[in-house]
């Protein structure tokens, strides 16, 4: 089994509540707003339907373009647009661990293993 890198982030001063990102792909961005949804990324899920709602109203034959391009996005880049939001909801970034689960993750970086960004 291979390991995934994951950025461990926190609220400022508050260790009790962690979110981690792995580097890997999510599934659900096969479909970008129901990923956002899921992943909790709701400014993310905001600016996607802003987005398809303004390409279909002004170049509707875009659409599907556009939906792909989001597809396309969430695939490739889903981690770093967790990460953006998650700057932009006031979360830092306290470590990086290497590890196979989440679990596996976050109980690395509670006992000390985690290299500082």
């Amino acid at each position: 089994m291979e390991t995934d890198l994951y950025t461990v982030h926190t609220r400022a001063g508050r260790e009790d509540r962690l979110w981690l990102i792995g580097d890997q792909r999510h599934p659900l961005a096969i479909v970008p707003p129901i990923w956002a949804i899921w992943r909790g990324l709701w400014i993310t899920f905001l600016l996607i339907l802003a987005a398809m709602a303004a390409t279909a109203v002004t170049v509707p034959a875009a659409l599907g373009s556009v939906y792909l391009g989001f597809i396309a996005l969430c695939l490739l880049e889903g981690s770093t647009l967790e990460r953006a939001e998650l700057r932009l909801r006031g979360w830092e970034e306290v470590g990086i661990v290497e590890a196979r689960t989440e679990e596996g993750a976050e109980e690395q970086y509670r006992q000390g293993r985690a290299v500082l960004p």
